[in-house]
């Protein structure tokens, strides 16, 4: 498996308010970054999507679970990490994937909140909690989980990873908050 790399995860993962610096922009892109486990004890399986021009990652997520064929006598818990929520039109299709998957316990953790103040966006994330699919913000355990088995540690990062994702944790607060408003 292909992994993010240290300046990817930082940039794309960041969900703390901050001023640009002048003459320097990063497009913020959508990544999902999924841990499929078998309940049996087996291997976990992970990967990471991000966004194509014509195929949002929750589709290319569906499209890679569905081609692999799970034995459907077995349960797998399924996690996904996500640099926004899912759009309502992925919200539905991830809800009626999982209504024909029961054998799978999908659950889904956003680093930040996409246009969470317009209603059909609020409604999406309402779709998925009423198909028992939840979804949450990361917190401190969440972004360590992702950065611990989806980054690259080969060389070191350019940042100090335990303050980061400590300030990352802490800024998640807020993103709760007015997610359980919209819940």
């Amino acid at each position: 498996m292909s992994l993010l790399t240290a300046e990817t995860f930082s940039l794309q993962f960041n969900n703390r308010r901050q001023r640009r610096k002048k003459g320097t922009y990063y497009p913020k892109r959508t990544y999902l970054c999924y841990q499929l486990t078998p309940r049996n004890g087996s291997t976990p399986t992970r990967g990471y999507f991000k966004n194509k021009k014509n195929c949002h990652v929750e589709i290319c997520f569906i499209d890679k679970i569905a081609s692999m064929e799970l034995d459907k006598t077995q349960c797998y818990d399924v996690t996904c990490y996500l640099t926004w929520s899912p759009c309502p039109s992925c919200a539905q299709k991830l809800a009626a994937f999982a209504k024909a998957q029961d054998h799978l316990n999908l659950r889904i953790f956003a680093s930040r909140l996409y246009y969470h103040w317009r209603r059909s966006y609020q409604k999406g994330l309402q779709l998925l909690w009423e198909s028992q699919i939840p979804v949450e913000v990361m917190g401190l355990p969440e972004f360590t989980d992702c950065w611990e088995n989806f980054v690259d540690h080969g060389k070191p990062p350019p940042f100090n990873p335990s303050e980061k994702l400590q300030k990352l944790g802490e800024a998640s607060q807020s993103i709760k908050r007015r997610l359980e408003r919209i819940k």
